[in-house]
């Protein structure tokens, strides 16, 4: 299946073709400048974008760089969409584990309500991961932590809306004993066996996380 449009991009640097009066995404093979390496197709506003990587022996300086397209009224769109999808978003998430069980909780809204997690949110603009993975555990159940080992950095492409996320576990101890969970962010909180878990989340920054853990201590 083809897509609606080409996005290529190369060092922040995007074609776009003039239609008019505004710039957009290529909708034809016969318009893009080069080949390419496609990379993944980004739904936005009922059009499938595929990125794609340009084969090219220069820097294409004329390009526009993604940093300039955003609110302008002569950029298309969908370009504008489908940039701001393309952004990495950032999450950091923390594995409190105690005699063999790990702390899952359920979200009570968003896109994660009903689902088993491991606390942890967004990355907040200009904090560090392990701030923000402090504040979430803080925001969410109402202890403080001290974290421990990094069990690992991991990044997912998501099919249902192209979005790119990079999610930093982190090993926890909590500082206090008594959970107050937020009353609608939270819907459930419970301690679960670590297979229980795994099987249970639909997360895969979390899976991974404890998949690393499991396979750490095996290692030791």
């Amino acid at each position: 299946m083809n897509p609606d449009f080409y996005y290529l991009e190369t060092d922040g640097q995007i074609f776009l073709v003039r239609d008019k009066h505004h710039w957009r995404f290529p909708y034809s093979l016969r318009e893009l400048p080069c080949r390419f390496e496609p990379v993944f197709p980004i739904p936005v506003a009922g059009k499938i974008v595929l990125f794609a990587h340009p084969i090219l022996e220069h820097h294409p300086h004329h390009w526009f760089h993604k940093d300039e397209v955003i609110g302008r009224a002569d950029i298309d769109g969908i370009v504008q969409q489908a940039v701001n999808r393309s952004l990495p978003r950032g999450a950091a998430k923390v594995a409190i584990i105690e005699s063999g069980k790990v702390l899952m909780v359920k979200g009570g809204r968003g896109i994660t309500k009903g689902m088993w997690n491991l606390p942890g949110g967004f990355i907040g603009y200009g904090e560090h991961p392990s701030e923000s993975a402090r504040r979430e555990v803080w925001e969410e159940l109402g202890v403080r932590v001290k974290l421990g080992r990094l069990l690992g950095i991991y990044s997912e492409l998501f099919k249902r809306t192209g979005g790119y996320m990079i999610s930093f576990v982190y090993l926890g101890k909590r500082l206090s004993r008594t959970l107050h969970s937020h009353p609608e962010e939270i819907a459930e909180v419970q301690w679960m066996p670590i297979r229980q878990a795994l099987r249970l989340t639909r997360n895969p920054f979390a899976k991974a996380g404890l998949r690393d853990y499991l396979n750490g201590k095996r290692r030791k």
